[in-house]
């Protein structure tokens, strides 16, 4: 299975949670950015900047249609 197969079965099962484009990056580095504009592009994934916390809030990737709004 390639990497991008694995990162999309990783965000599928995430479900709404998501998964953090931070993580992504750190665990794909060097080509996280790359993977993460070639699944926004593909139009099957969207980047959410969602809350965390009190005042804090974190991109995200979800699959189409999971995501939170």
């Amino acid at each position: 299975m390639s990497e991008i197969d694995q990162l999309k079965k990783r965000i599928n099962a995430s479900g709404p949670r998501g998964i953090e484009t931070a993580f992504i990056r750190d665990d794909y580095d060097p080509v996280g950015a790359m993977m993460i504009n070639d699944l926004t592009d593909s139009g099957e994934y969207v980047q959410r900047k969602v809350p965390t916390g009190a005042a804090e809030q974190k991109w995200k990737v979800f699959k189409k249609g999971t995501e939170p709004y």
